[in-house]
């Protein structure tokens, strides 16, 4: 005959069973990719040099098809520059924390760790932010940036190769040595200049060639869209502006020299980097200012920078608005 208990023990009739294991590792939070950065060319400002500096370009000879008359010395001709001066500026930010909560934090690998990823990526997307904005700005000072697509028109392929032509027109040089101009996109505009099916769109031309695995694979953000001699990477990043009620997206197409980065300090050249973060630990035995060393350690950066346009009135940046589908 078998046996059956009157009743059974759970885990909820016992209290000091009732616990939660907390894992120590923390789930990646949704990080936006930075790329305007890397549209630019990066220039040092010596220490002790002031702070501002000067970039300037010469105004253009056109060709002389007039011979020289036999034996009589001519008229010399003039040249002229342009200049654009940029100011440093000064970014900083900082988090601290409390010895205990060092202490008693069950993050994997540390408190402080975890904290200046967060705060690397502020500093990330502080400098993206401020590339961006000067980007938009170079709209106001050429016409011809912005290329704005007609009401419930989405970005195609063909409008790409306009606008690197474009630049090409006004004899703008690739962002890249091997010969690439560089572009920023947003993951909608994407879904549209891939999704468009009509002959000679992107996807009919893929799907022609040796490329047609990119429609299948997943897209990376970095070379999302490779087209007419433009690589482009994909971000959130990429803002939206509300024309006539309707939201655009905004993406860019940068040239060699379109936008300078400058960073006080080290060559960014010489591949040495004058920025970073600082995690630091108090002292163990205090200070003056914390004598009972009650805040553990700290996060900072601290970074001297600035951006600006090329000189002169012809820029070799275009921002091309279209809406989306996506969205």
């Amino acid at each position: 005959m078998a046996f059956s208990p009157a009743s059974i023990l759970t885990s909820g009739s016992l209290p000091n069973l009732v616990a939660i294991y907390y894992e120590r590792q923390a789930i990646p939070n949704l990080k936006a990719q930075t790329p305007f950065m890397s549209m630019t060319k990066q220039k040092p400002l010596p220490l002790r040099s002031g702070n501002q500096i000067q970039f300037f370009t010469y105004a253009l000879l056109g060709g002389n098809t007039t011979q020289a008359a036999e034996g009589t010395v001519g008229s010399p001709i003039t040249e002229s520059s342009t200049k654009i001066v940029a100011t440093i500026g000064q970014y900083a930010d900082f988090i601290n924390s409390s010895d205990l909560a060092m202490d008693v934090a069950i993050d994997d690998p540390s408190l402080l760790q975890n904290l200046a990823t967060e705060l690397n990526y502020r500093l990330a997307l502080t400098l993206n932010s401020l590339v961006q904005v000067t980007a938009d700005s170079a709209t106001g000072v050429d016409a011809s940036v912005n290329i704005q697509l007609a009401n419930g028109s989405f970005l195609t392929a063909n409008n790409i190769r306009t606008a690197v032509q474009q630049l090409a027109g006004v004899n703008a040089r690739p962002l890249t040595r091997d010969g690439y101009w560089g572009g920023v996109i947003h993951p909608f505009v994407v879904h549209d200049v891939l999704n468009d099916v009509s002959p000679n769109g992107l996807t009919d031309i893929l799907k022609r060639g040796s490329q047609a695995d990119k429609l299948f694979q997943p897209l990376a953000n970095e070379e999302v869209i490779e087209f007419a001699g433009c690589k482009f990477k994909q971000t959130t990043t990429a803002p939206t502006a509300t024309i006539g009620g309707n939201t655009y997206y905004n993406t860019y197409i940068f040239s060699d020299d379109a936008l300078f980065s400058v960073f006080l300090g080290k060559n960014p050249e010489s591949g040495e980097k004058n920025y970073r973060l600082l995690i630091q630990e108090a002292p163990a035995q205090g200070s003056v200012s914390d004598p009972a060393r009650q805040i553990g350690g700290w996060v900072s950066y601290n970074v001297k920078y600035t951006n600006t346009l090329r000189p002169g009135s012809t820029m070799v940046i275009r921002r091309l608005q279209s809406e989306t589908s996506s969205s």
